[in-house]
């Protein structure tokens, strides 16, 4: 996903770099300022400093007397509490950035009207009528900030206002005035909402945990259930969201199929000890081989007699000594090859972390229940993905086809979460939706990401599906883009394969999962041949197969996958 320069994302990434530093440790880490699009540029920086003070904040323990730094061991010890800490904190983290933003708009204001002075002609400089009301205004606006009015008095006085310098210092210490009212600002900014938001942020922690345990809710449901609220923090909301993943224990299948999907680089995860053997041919220099020529060097075993001579002589010494420094003697040239068995050791690194790549149906035979159990499936991998900092695609596909880095999209509604809306840019208006361009998550991106909103309320149409008539339905809110119509596999396999061949040496390994009824029409034999082909190169492929309880039609694709999962559902009957 490439982004639009947002001033919002620039300003803060330095504080939210240290934010999520501390989110994953619990330790404090000052991130390196160079390159960074600092929002100002000053000696101080109270919002580090507050950051610095909020994550060693310390508390004692009442049972032991032990002083504990407060919110480093709940973050690291509960997941929930620290996406509930990164998003109270990086919210506060946005106004401060926007607070400090107007405040240095004021003073760059200000500032160029310090600037101005400087270009006065002489005649206004000299005259009192100007200077002195200037002085008296500064004194006014800037008393606090250390402005010395009556040191400037002094040194205006008599000549004092025709002298340059004296301007350049009053215009001087006049800035320096700006940027200690901007520090001040910012510093009373904090100070006035430390408390209440410390407050609200203990509170904020106490009521999760407290739902969580009033409802039974393990941490992995109600992680699941924050990163799909859009719309901040609420007991209802919550609810609601913990209702949406809870589908997950009535299909144990779905936990079965992440642990598959969720593995590790190799079976060991790390590398192994290897032994090559064979035979080597050797080249050996030695007096006892056979001569071969003249050469330059520094071996004195392999002397012409020209060169001994020359070491013989007391003049000639000195040159001798710096043709054997310089390795410029003239010697004999020896070969000799000789083979023999020779044994190395080595490593084969674990091999690297292939992406995730899930292939959804969303014609209209996957509406209702199967739309449900796909939508806290893939939430589920999502979770997964980022935890193991695996990339995650999702291609959607029916009619037509689109894939999303999930990944990028899920960075995206965690910043508009803490206040940061970040504008998508692509590269061309007319891009394709079976063109697209792909790349690991982090790096630069295009994808069609905009037709899917943060809160996916999807696109709905009728058609005519491969199982019969399509039913017409309200739109709902929904964590996936339901498109309707028939199924085609044969434009979803070329996107899946593009994304297979990207970067060929990063994207081994990878684990496909399709997530459909598997009432789909084979594709061209070609297509299939290199299904297999992936497979048998260290590609893993999976299913789901969600379908009625009365179904009984066979599976046609099984042959193809590692394995296929079925989930059976009973379809609600309406009269």
């Amino acid at each position: 996903m490439k982004y639009q320069n947002n001033k919002d994302l620039a300003e803060a990434q330095y504080y939210l770099k240290m934010l999520d530093d501390f989110c994953k440790s619990g330790q404090v880490k000052i991130p390196d300022p160079t390159g960074a699009a600092m929002p100002w540029d000053l000696k101080e920086d109270p919002l580090k400093d507050y950051l610095i003070h909020l994550f060693t904040l310390k508390v004692t323990i009442s049972e032991t007397g032990e002083e504990v730094q407060k919110f480093m061991r709940q973050v690291v010890n509960s997941k929930i509490k620290s996406k509930v800490f990164y998003d109270c904190v990086g919210k506060f983290i946005v106004e401060c950035v926007h607070h400090m933003r107007f405040q240095r708009q004021r003073a760059w204001t200000e500032s160029h009207r310090a600037d101005d002075v400087l270009d006065w002609t002489p005649f206004k400089r000299m005259d009192e009528q100007v200077w002195l009301p200037l002085i008296d205004q500064l004194e006014q606006e800037h008393q606090e900030d250390g402005f010395d009015k009556s040191f400037f008095l002094k040194l205006m006085a008599g000549d004092g206002a025709s002298k340059p310098e004296n301007w350049e210092r009053l215009v001087r210490d006049w800035k320096v005035c700006i940027d200690h009212q901007v520090l001040n600002k910012l510093k009373d900014f904090i100070s006035l909402r430390q408390n209440n938001f410390e407050t609200g942020l203990v509170r904020m922690m106490d009521q999760i945990t407290r739902n969580m345990k009033t409802k039974g809710v393990s941490e992995q449901r109600a992680v699941q259930a924050w990163e799909l609220m859009t719309n901040g923090w609420t007991e209802t909301e919550f609810e609601r969201r913990l209702n949406q993943v809870k589908i997950q224990d009535k299909y144990p299948e779905i936990k079965e199929i992440v642990a598959k999907m969720g593995r590790v680089a190799d079976a060991n995860g790390k590398d192994r000890l290897t032994i090559a053997s064979g035979v080597e041919m050797k080249m050996e220099h030695s007096a006892g081989s056979d001569i071969e020529g003249i050469t330059v060097g520094d071996d004195l075993n392999s002397l012409l007699p020209l060169e001994l001579a020359q070491y013989s002589d007391e003049d000639m010494e000195g040159l001798f000594i710096y043709k054997y420094r310089t390795r410029r003697l003239q010697t004999f040239r020896y070969k000799s090859e000789m083979s023999k068995p020779s044994r190395k050791l080595g490593f084969t690194h674990a091999s690297r972390k292939g992406p995730m790549i899930v292939c959804l149906d969303t014609s209209a035979s996957m509406y209702g229940t199967p739309e449900r159990i796909s939508s806290t499936l893939i939430s589920l991998l999502e979770e997964t993905a980022e935890d193991l900092e695996r990339d995650c695609f999702l291609i959607d596909f029916s009619v037509s086809t689109r894939a999303i880095d999930l990944m990028a999209k899920r960075k995206a509604e965690r910043l508009k979460r803490i206040g940061i809306t970040v504008v998508e840019a692509h590269e061309s208006s007319g891009i394709p939706r079976t063109s697209t361009s792909f790349g690991t998550s982090g790096t630069s991106e295009s994808f069609e990401t905009s037709e899917i909103p943060a809160s996916s309320a999807g696109l709905f149409s009728d058609g005519q599906a491969h199982t019969g008539r399509g039913v017409r339905r309200q739109p709902t809110t929904t964590h996936l883009p339901f498109i309707g119509g028939g199924t085609s596999a044969k434009k979803m396999m070329n996107q899946m394969f593009d994304l297979l061949d990207n970067d060929g040496l990063h994207y081994v390994n990878a684990d496909v999962l399709w997530i459909t009824d598997f009432l789909i029409p084979h594709p061209p034999q070609q297509m299939l041949t290199r299904f297999k082909e992936y497979k048998e190169t260290g590609t893993r492929f999976y299913g789901i197969r969600i379908v009625r309880d009365d179904d009984k039609n066979p599976n046609e694709w099984k042959d193809y996958f590692n394995q296929i999962y079925t989930i059976k559902y009973r379809q609600l009957r309406r009269y």
